[in-house]
């Protein structure tokens, strides 16, 4: 799998993007990423798949300052991509 980091200024923001050459998420999962607990795969237990907190906690540290955060997939094998923005510190 390969991931790609990169960092652009947007009008008043600077935009994070973290893509990845996964195994992507299916469009009816994507509305519930950053819901507290939701995890896209029911089988894998917490100790294989994490708690479900990991995005939530993401979603509010990035609101928190300012910025928005979302995640894309254009479905299964086609990878992912989180693109969070905060906003430039004006003095």
């Amino acid at each position: 799998m390969e991931v790609q980091l990169t960092v652009g200024l947007t009008e008043g923001a600077v935009e994070y993007s973290v893509t990845d050459s996964g195994v992507g998420i299916a469009p009816e999962n994507l509305p519930h990423l950053f819901e507290r607990f939701y995890r896209v795969d029911k089988s894998r237990s917490r100790t294989l798949g994490g708690s479900g907190i990991g995005l939530t906690i993401a979603q509010a540290l990035v609101e928190s300052m300012g910025g928005t955060i979302k995640a894309t997939s254009i479905g299964l094998g086609q990878g992912s991509t989180f693109n969070f923005t905060l906003p430039l510190h004006q003095h």
